[in-house]
């Protein structure tokens, strides 16, 4: 676990930060931009929602860790997640598992006091709201509509009293989110419907709802003291929990294997397939912390289709210029 003292300012701020799991939100704007730019010019908005998002997705991860430190949650995380992975053969080794799995709540490190952490989360809230502006003034009501929920799926996902993550909704929250963010960023750029932008949209909130599924399972006994419900609390363990991962994966396979209809391109997508079959041999070897080794998989599934789809809007686009 990182020490308080003894590191460098750019680490620092990456620990109190965690950019890097702020790519997977801007990654799932930047999809539904790129498809909204195929019946809209507006490239100044175009830039903006990204970027709007990318200071939402930074609350919505440090306030997590903010209420999480509050409610005594991340101590117990902290003890079970890292001080055991530390000493597993299979966390030594595995230089993905140390990046994926982070040095620990940065309140409990001594990175960052609470009252910064009050300041922060001000400061985080004034740039979302300060771009959103000309956001607003190109979508009008229905960006005032859907930054309102955002700001609230996020602060309540951890915050009292309503804190969602720990009445068995974080998933759910988390899946609604980035259907959202996808849809919703190509709708706000674009005004225009589409299936095919909607289909995409419903396998990515599948995708990043599981990808925090398997995240939470690391932390399943500290979770289950503290009467927090997740997914592998509410099916009585991690094992239990397993048919219903691979339910909704499926789900999401044959979500992708859909987007066939709308362009061949897309069968780009199906390369996420071989990962998915490769998470499922995890779970079902049951080797010494699977739980811990299939959280990089499905981080990466959902990384992976997010980019194959970027591409492949740009191959579509390059091909119909010819």
């Amino acid at each position: 676990m990182a020490a308080a003292h003894g590191i460098g300012i750019i680490r620092r701020l990456n620990l109190v930060m965690r950019f890097s799991y702020t790519l997977p939100f801007v990654l799932a704007s930047i999809c539904g931009v790129a498809y909204g730019l195929r019946y809209s010019n507006e490239y100044l908005i175009a830039l903006l929602i990204p970027l709007d998002v990318l200071f939402l997705a930074m609350f919505v991860n440090f306030s997590n860790d903010y209420f999480d430190f509050v409610s005594g949650v991340d101590v117990e995380v902290g003890k079970e997640r890292f001080e055991k992975l530390e000493e597993s053969p299979v966390f030594k080794d595995n230089e993905l598992l140390k990046k994926v799995y982070w040095d620990g709540n940065q309140f409990e490190q001594g990175l960052i006091s609470v009252e910064q952490g009050r300041m922060v989360m001000a400061f985080l809230v004034l740039m979302s709201l300060l771009l959103a502006v000309p956001i607003l003034l190109h979508g009008g009501t229905l960006v005032i509509i859907l930054g309102v929920a955002g700001l609230l799926l996020a602060y309540f996902y951890t915050a009292p009293p309503v804190n969602m993550g720990a009445r068995g909704l974080g998933e759910l929250n988390v899946g609604i989110s980035f259907f959202m963010l996808v849809f919703f960023s190509h709708y706000v750029l674009s005004g225009v419907f589409s299936w095919e932008i909607f289909v995409f949209s419903l396998a990515i909130g599948l995708a990043v709802g599981l990808m925090r599924v398997v995240d939470a399972m690391s932390g399943y006994e500290s979770h289950l003291k503290h009467g927090e419900k997740d997914l592998a609390v509410r099916m009585g363990g991690r094992e239990q929990a397993v048919p219903v991962i691979k339910g909704i994966q499926a789900v999401f396979v044959v979500l992708l294997a859909a987007m066939q209809l709308f362009h061949p391109i897309y069968v780009i997508l199906l390369l996420t397939i071989p990962l998915v079959i490769r998470s499922w041999r995890t779970m079902d070897a049951k080797e010494e912390l699977w739980y811990v080794r299939i959280a990089p998989q499905y981080f990466g599934v959902s990384l992976l289709t997010m980019v194959l789809y970027i591409i492949a809007l740009s191959a579509r686009t390059f091909l119909t210029s010819l």
